[in-house]
Parts: C-alpha cells; structure tokens; sequence
C-alpha cells in the first residue's frame, strides 16, 4: 500500500495487478493491492479525511470458498437451513494488532462460531482430521448406528412390561 498526498496523482492503478483506490474529499489518495481471489473492490471516493481512518480499518479481503449447508435448531426453534463449515479465505491489510494481515482461511462452523487465522500448515492439519472424523463417520458410526437400531426395532417394545 502507498500513500500519496499529491493532487496530481492519477488513481490509475501503475502496475499490471489489481489494486483497489480510495480518495478523501481533501485530495488524500490511498491504493492496495486488491488480490485476484477478493470478491468486493473496497475503492471509494469522497471519503471524510476525518473517517479515512474507519474506512480503511473496515477493509476486508474476502473469498467465499464453499462449505456445507445443514439443517440446524436452535434452542426450541424451527429447523432451518443454513451454512455449517463454510469457508472464507480472508485478509485484513488495515486491521488492529492480532488480526492477520496476511491472507488467512477461517472456518464458520455454525451461526456465528470460528476456526479462525488458519495458515496453510492450519488448513492442511484440519482438512486431515476432518477427513479422519468423515471416515471414522462412515467406516464406524454409520454401521454402529444402523446395529444400535436393529437392536433397538428388536428389544424395545419387546422388554417392555407395559406394552
């Protein structure tokens, strides 16, 4: 990112990537790169010199990247569909300490909880225990559950003195 406080700088971007420009009413003119995997271009103009600031800390690089929409409850609510281990690539350049200003993945995992600031060494680790949790799913629970429905079809009613 560069700052430029002459008036004469054009807000055409000078090199061959993308970037992003936003401009005060006072003439300020503030450029970063805008990545090819963002989705929204943060560009503004006419910005209060006084809000630069906020506007500039608001900045978000963000790629939505997939997940998976399940049908969930909340408390004695209605089931509804929604997004369960969806998955941003998120960047903020002007963020306060402790929020990466390298591009990290973060993992919505229902509603409003986070797996967040996962690096590539993160991803890689979660997508194996992931994969691990998915085939324990299928290779054990799954014939788990269907044996501990037979068996409950077969006994229930059965053992019941009352029926």
């Amino acid at each position: 990112m560069t700052r430029a406080h002459d008036d004469r700088e054009s807000a055409r971007p000078r090199s061959p990537f993308r970037t992003w420009v936003v401009t005060t009413s006072g003439g300020e003119i503030v450029r970063g790169y805008l990545p090819w995997w963002a989705q929204d271009d943060p560009s503004r103009t006419a910005v209060r010199p006084d809000r630069l600031q906020f506007h500039l800390a608001g900045i978000v690089r963000q790629a939505d990247r997939g997940g998976l929409v399940a049908r969930v409850v909340t408390g004695t609510g209605s089931a509804l569909d929604a997004g369960v281990l969806v998955v941003t690539i998120d960047c903020v350049p002007f963020g306060e300490d402790g929020e990466a200003d390298l591009p990290v993945v973060n993992l919505q995992i229902v509603d409003d909880f986070w797996i967040r600031d996962l690096d590539p060494a993160g991803v890689v680790d979660l997508g194996r225990r992931l994969r691990a949790l998915a085939d324990r799913l299928t290779g054990t629970v799954a014939p788990e559950l269907a044996a501990a429905r037979a068996d409950w079809a077969a006994r229930h009613r059965a053992d019941d003195p009352a029926i």
